[in-house]
């Protein structure tokens, strides 16, 4: 504070913190402190710097425990959390009486709204402050009023959006005819319900937004693709879709085209700085160079990976397009056979499996900024920096997994579980507290 100057009056401060920023220098303050004034972050910077220029209504001492981004889950099916246990293999439809597809078909307004709930509370538990549902909520609505109601970023999509689902035929419980009644293959329904979620954008303050997807995987036919691509590109938003799910789809839809998939997409010209694939297991070799030349970004989703089985026929080579310079975000799927927050720890253990390792501190980018850019919300979070709104996550330092605590970045990125998530401020508003959410 230079001599003269005025003390500034903000809402909230956060002092005594391990300050990861994640800005684009990764600087770190220790200690270091947080202002905020209303749902922005006003001021970062070292503690005696903050200390000496602002005054708060209400202050929280971090204890040193370290302060960061709340993460971001750039890939979670919310309305999936819960059937936890009731589907062994989703894959596997003529192994159960019900498949997975037709449960989701199935699922009611207030269904997906209580499963979408637990999803919420269980991402402030672990650290994290926002969430993308990637087009598989036949209720948007409901999914956004329980973002809001937990007080959980979010951000919604239209629902299984294809005009071809041919494709899914090889992907097991993937695809039923009560699914394809309840969301029909048509060309003109699927352009006409493109972008039915933008309206949520027209608030620039809204906790949820909404942007463009079709669920990918071949299931798109070009018209529906450019159109899609098209429209994200007028409002703004990004445009995501599923891709190299599995080799056997990759496989096929080579050989239906003549060129690998995304050789394909980029000749149509739907791959750019603001596309973004989902899944990315199996690719060709051409595809790395397509991807790459168009700066696209992925959403990695390991645990997923893992459950599939597929390290024989398609090796994991996330780690050599990260390196390659691909903006690679971090996703959990669905949480069926693990929690929210076990894709840092699964990615970095394997990208060791495959001997082409990645540093722990990539983890958490990929969490932060990498999945904010991914999303299409790095304007607004992603990273403690002013302007930017207030999602900050408050570690403890005294749980067993925060010791011995000789590398806290280490430590968040691989070994901090949920029980080490001491406060969440979401949008400038305290909504997880002593290891409680407080609004529901």
């Amino acid at each position: 504070m230079t001599e003269g100057s005025q003390v500034k009056r903000c809402d909230l401060l956060v002092t005594n913190g391990y300050l990861l920023t994640m800005d684009k220098e990764r600087t770190i303050y220790s200690p270091g402190a947080v202002a905020v004034t209303g749902n922005a972050i006003t001021a970062v910077g070292s503690e005696k710097e903050i200390l000496g220029g602002f005054e708060a209504t209400q202050s929280i001492d971090a204890h040193g425990a370290v302060v960061h981004p709340g993460f971001i889950d750039a890939h979670n099916h919310v309305v999936h959390q819960s059937c936890r246990g009731v589907f062994v293999d989703t894959m596997a439809s003529s192994k159960q009486p019900v498949s997975f597809a037709d449960w989701k078909a199935d699922a009611l307004d207030e269904d997906e709204n209580a499963a979408a709930v637990l999803a919420c509370l269980e991402l402030l538990n672990n650290g994290f402050t926002a969430f993308v549902e990637p087009g598989t909520a036949f209720a948007p609505d409901a999914v956004a009023s329980a973002a809001e109601s937990v007080g959980v970023r979010g951000a919604v999509t239209d629902p299984y959006l294809w005009d071809r689902t041919d494709i899914l035929t090889h992907a097991g419980g993937l695809r039923s005819d009560s699914l394809l009644k309840r969301s029909p293959p048509d060309t003109d329904y699927a352009i006409g319900a493109l972008g039915g979620q933008l309206f949520r954008n027209r608030d620039p303050n809204a906790l949820v937004r909404g942007y463009i997807s079709l669920y990918g995987e071949g299931t798109a036919s070009d018209e529906l693709e450019t159109a899609a691509k098209s429209l994200a590109d007028a409002h703004g938003v990004v445009f995501q879709q599923h891709e190299g799910y599995l080799p056997e789809i990759a496989r096929r839809q080579k050989a239906q085209l003549g060129v690998s998939r995304m050789v394909h997409l980029a000749e149509l010209g739907v791959l750019d700085r603001n596309s973004t694939l989902i899944h990315v297991n199996a690719f060709f070799d051409e595809d790395r160079a397509a991807m790459v030349d168009a700066g696209i970004s992925i959403i990695w989703c390991p645990t997923a990976y893992l459950s599939l089985g597929i390290h024989d026929d398609a090796p994991c080579r996330i780690p050599d397009l990260y390196r390659r310079g691909i903006n690679v975000a971090l996703g959990t799927d669905a949480a069926l056979d693990c929690t929210i927050g076990d894709a840092g720890r699964t990615a970095y253990l394997v990208a060791k499996d495959v001997c082409d390792p990645i540093d722990y501190s990539q983890i958490i980018e990929m969490q932060t900024i990498n999945a904010a850019i991914a999303s299409g919300l790095a304007e607004i979070t992603g990273s403690l920096e002013p302007g930017k709104r207030a999602d900050i996550v408050i570690r403890r330092n005294d749980a067993p997994e925060a010791r011995p605590g000789f590398n806290p970045v280490h430590q968040v990125a691989l070994t901090a579980r949920a029980g080490t998530v001491d406060t969440v401020v979401v949008d400038g508003i305290v909504v997880f507290k002593k290891g409680q959410a407080i609004r529901v």
